[in-house]
């Protein structure tokens, strides 16, 4: 067991209490309802208000939500578990005895990244908003934790990582705790029931060169979006001379979930906006920020003008250094660096990366040559010109140089006039080097460009476009996946096909628009009414598919009852009238026997199940 585990165990951390403990409990519950939760919500006026205002922000219903009970049903049971749990932790942990940290800034920064969450998932689509609203507010919860668990020490942490930027703050924890924030949120949040789905891109996102998502997947998409609102919180919160950097930065890596530049603006701040109304919503300090497109014109674009070389003069004689120097800086904006022996000169070169070298071949310590065959053999080296200097001339003293892998040879007599002539070399490779990081930086934008086509081009194939579900394809992708690993693993598997009764008196009644509005919210309802681990998909008009991993036929029947009698329950609003209608399902479920063939005969037998469903009445289920 290691450290994060250990102090999990300890009572030490961060826990809910009062009514998110009580949710916590009861959604643990096999057959808790959605209503016995609304009930329990309602005890609590400030999280009820909380629900309601976070329900609305993410409907895209015309009519708000006004009740608990709607809100609790709109977000589901999981999102309300979630949401009270982090609401909870912000009103207990408002300040604390850790004197290194900064509690409200924390909870500031928690906020903004909840918001950018919410707001970026709303492009992405990899989960529900307000799911990922509070998968940001707690991303950083293992901060809080240490500086629960540590006061003393985690202070000490912090000091020095104000002190010395060159370690990550993950390793300074590491060394001094055993243990860092990003692995102990984790483990939190693992034992909270936030689904891995999260916690694997949250273990990473910080770290993301050690991340083995692949390119297109969701796991990939939600460490980005989690590193773009890591920065944009750092952005709210940043300094003003800091903040055009962090401007540009965001710009630059939005663009890879196609967020471009001049779309960027509106989007950041219409978050910041919402996180001010949030701040005094939940009496978190927050800062009034200029237009973004203000602050990101203060970063100004690198001129396309040839930059100043960088170079070192390696002369052991004072004089006749100082003499070079002169010569270089006169008239010019090249930056001059002296060295007086051989090793100095390779010392500065690996520190400042020099674009030019002119150094005595007969220096103190290591002389021309040695010092050139030192150089090349490093990458950085390589990219450097170099010119040898000293007093004969002809062919010998050009066959030395060529053998020392200089680029030339100079007398040191040379004048200003001379040592220009022969600088015009490095300036050409300077001007090349500057152009090739430009076409880079064009190959990496147009690969991004490809890579976002790709991903929206595989995740159309994959998805119901009206209601945002895995489509027909994708289901049954998934389910074969699932059944051979359930064939290896002996773990039970089932499945429930579900219909909306009537569904053509509703599309001849109201009309097709309404129609839709049905499905989509009918989609709704199931998706977030679902269980955990369960994948909810349209696989045609108005019929649905639930596929339940690690499940019986007992607990297919519990939760295919859960999904009818939530359904029943629920209100569809269909017009600004606040007209709103009910519908009900007829539900068929199968399980996997030892029988059963293959993946189609496990559908059919559902599909069977559901027409038996149907013939007995509809708005109840049939198990086959």
């Amino acid at each position: 067991m290691n450290t994060a585990e250990q102090l999990n165990i300890s009572g030490q951390l961060p826990s809910p209490k009062g009514v998110a403990l009580a949710v916590l409990e009861l959604s643990r519950r096999e057959n808790a309802t959605l209503g016995e939760v609304a009930r329990v919500v309602q005890t609590d006026p400030a999280l009820s208000g909380r629900l309601i205002k976070l329900a609305n922000t993410a409907s895209h219903i015309s009519r708000p939500v006004v009740s608990v009970q709607e809100a609790v049903v709109r977000q589901g049971m999981t999102s309300v578990r979630q949401l009270a749990l982090g609401f909870s932790l912000l009103d207990q942990y408002r300040s604390g005895i850790c004197v290194g940290f900064d509690y409200q800034a924390y909870w500031s920064h928690s906020l903004l990244m909840g918001l950018a969450m919410q707001a970026l998932g709303a492009r992405v689509r990899s989960a529900a908003p307000d799911e990922l609203f509070i998968c940001g507010l707690l991303a950083q919860v293992g901060q809080l934790a240490l500086a629960t668990a540590y006061p003393s020490e985690y202070s000490g942490v912090l000091a020095g990582y104000q002190a010395d930027r060159t370690q990550s703050l993950l390793a300074l924890e590491h060394v001094q705790l055993e243990t860092d924030h990003t692995e102990l949120g984790v483990v939190m949040m693992a034992d909270w029931g936030l689904p891995k789905v999260f916690t694997e891109p949250l273990a990473h996102y910080e770290d993301p060169e050690h991340a083995s998502f692949a390119s297109d997947s969701r796991s990939n998409s939600l460490m980005l979006i989690l590193r773009l609102s890591h920065l944009l919180a750092d952005y709210g919160l940043a300094t003003a001379d800091a903040r055009p950097h962090l401007a540009q930065e965001w710009i630059k890596q939005a663009e890879a979930i196609d967020i471009t530049p001049e779309t960027a603006g509106g989007f950041i701040d219409k978050v910041t906006a919402s996180w001010r109304e949030w701040g005094e919503l939940l009496k978190i300090p927050t800062t009034a920020l200029p237009p973004f497109e203000d602050i990101s014109k203060g970063q100004s674009d690198i001129s396309e003008e040839q930059l100043p070389l960088r170079i070192v003069v390696a002369d052991g004689n004072a004089a006749s250094r100082r003499q070079i120097m002169s010569l270089l800086v006169e008239n010019s904006a090249h930056i001059v660096y002296p060295a007086e022996n051989g090793n100095a000169a390779l010392a500065l070169a690996m520190e400042i990366l020099p674009h030019v070298i002119i150094a005595q071949a007969k220096l103190p310590e290591l002389d021309g040559s040695e010092l050139c065959h030192a150089l090349r053999a490093t990458e950085e080296g390589r990219r450097m010109h170099i010119l040898l200097m000293g007093d004969e001339n002809g062919e010998n003293q050009s066959m030395r140089t060529y053998e020392s892998c200089a680029d030339g040879y100079l007398p040191s007599s040379v004048d200003a006039q001379g040592l220009r002539i022969r600088l015009f070399a490095a300036q050409r490779l300077l001007q090349l080097q500057n152009n090739w990081e430009k076409d880079r930086a064009q190959l990496r934008q147009i690969a991004a460009e490809l890579a976002v086509a790709n991903r929206r081009l595989a995740t159309a194939a994959l998805t119901d476009s009206l209601t945002g579900l895995s489509n027909r394809r994708s289901a049954m992708d998934q389910l074969q996946q699932i059944w051979s690993a359930t064939t290896r693993s002996g773990m039970p598997l089932s499945l429930i096909v579900l219909d909306i009764d009537h569904f053509k008196q509703i599309n001849d009644t109201y009309g097709h628009a309404v129609g839709d509005i049905v499905l989509r919210e009918t989609a709704e309802i199931l998706r977030k009414s679902a269980r955990q681990g369960d994948t909810v998909s349209r696989i045609g008009g108005e019929e649905f598919l639930v596929i339940c991993p690690n499940t019986d036929i007992k607990a297919a029947t519990q939760a295919a009852e859960r999904l009818r009698i939530t359904l029943e329950s629920s209100k569809i609003m269909i017009g600004r009238e606040n007209k709103s209608i009910t519908v009900t399902a007829s539900f068929g479920i199968s399980s996997k026997l030892a029988s059963t063939a293959d993946i189609d005969a496990l559908v059919n037998t559902a599909d069977l199940a559901l027409y038996a469903a149907k013939q007995e009445g509809r708005n109840r289920f049939c198990v086959r």
